[in-house]
């Protein structure tokens, strides 16, 4: 349920200006993505900023939805040494927001971060929403849409959708089919948190199981080593994967960035992968999910949309080989 701090009578107005805090991770991001659509064919001619991280940004590139996207860069996304330059981005950031006099802030994070808040303040905006809920029984697309009932703005969501680069698009499609690759498989290998994690020898054991049914498969992992300061990196898990994998029906596709990322997603014709913001980039751009969770966590952080397949268990690791090769597709013909 939504929580309003400060006065009421912008809401009412015609072209309100409304910012939309969302910085955290690919996957909130993407969860808040009907928010955007919601608030614009609610208030067509209304100013909609996006306040969003430097990592995740690239999600918003060409969203027609959206006016305005600002950037905050986290302390651990900026390079080593360079603290003035974050001083003088937080300090842009700040002007950016006051030059636009925005009216209301939808903070859409479920934990409303005190930082974002204090800058929401300093940028003069004096109606804020929060989420006031302890306990969010709802997915997370369900419970940031529901923040818009104090626009009166009600009913089911629109469903989170992204376009990719059509130009990424045609060139991954492109490579796919030149390595005989065309309606393959993906599997992304990474996962933020040690419990959402399915072992290495498991995704071996797949490949070699449903390369007797006919599939291929295609690799995707977070690039970087496990230092990488956006998200731990995946490079020696790849390494180590391919080699498991010597002579089956497998390539590694490298995503240096969220744009390829989005264009090889949807360039496959299923995705396997563990919870986590890859799971929600592929239902956004309309591939099926094969989604690896923990229990606790299939409610709020499913993949959104009914053509999506959940196994689940106290922890991924827990999951069977058997128990998911059983729900790769039969009919592989591209």
């Amino acid at each position: 349920m939504a929580r309003v701090r400060g006065p009421l009578e912008n809401l009412s107005t015609q072209a309100p200006r409304i910012l939309v805090v969302r910085r955290d991770n690919i996957g909130d991001l993407v969860c808040t993505l009907p928010v955007f659509e919601s608030l614009r064919r609610q208030y067509p001619n209304a100013r909609l900023g996006a306040l969003v991280n430097s990592y995740n940004a690239p999600l918003l590139a060409g969203n027609s939805f959206v006016d305005h996207i600002h950037i905050y860069t986290k302390s651990k996304h900026q390079p080593q040494g360079t603290r003035l330059a974050l001083a003088r981005d937080r300090l842009g950031l700040l002007l950016e927001l006051r030059r636009l006099r925005y009216q209301t802030a939808v903070h859409a994070g479920s934990r409303v971060r005190a930082e974002m808040r204090f800058l929401a303040r300093l940028a003069g905006i004096k109606q804020e929403i929060l989420d006031k809920s302890s306990d969010h029984p709802l997915h997370e697309v369900e419970r940031v849409h529901g923040l818009l009932h104090t626009f009166g703005i009600s009913g089911p969501p629109p469903a989170p959708y992204l376009t990719p680069p059509a130009a990424e698009l045609a060139a991954v499609r492109r490579s796919l089919a030149e390595q005989g690759f065309r309606g393959a498989i993906g599997l992304h290998i990474s996962a933020r948190e040690d419990e959402n994690r399915w072992p290495l020898e498991n995704f071996a054991a797949l490949i070699r199981a449903g390369a007797n049914q006919g599939h291929k498969f295609v690799i995707f992992w977070s690039p970087g080593n496990a230092s990488r300061p956006e998200h731990p990196g995946d490079d020696d898990r790849a390494r180590a994967l391919m080699e498991l994998c010597r002579d089956l029906p497998v390539i590694a596709y490298p995503t240096a960035d969220l744009g390829t990322l989005t264009a090889t997603l949807a360039a496959v014709s299923v995705l396997v992968g563990s919870d986590g913001g890859h799971c929600h980039i592929a239902a956004a751009v309309g591939t099926r999910v094969i989604g690896l969770y923990c229990s606790h966590k299939t409610r709020q952080w499913r993949p959104w949309g009914p053509t999506h397949t959940v196994l689940s268990a106290t922890q991924v690791k827990d999951i069977s080989v058997e128990t998911v090769l059983a729900t790769l597709p039969v009919d592989m013909r591209p």
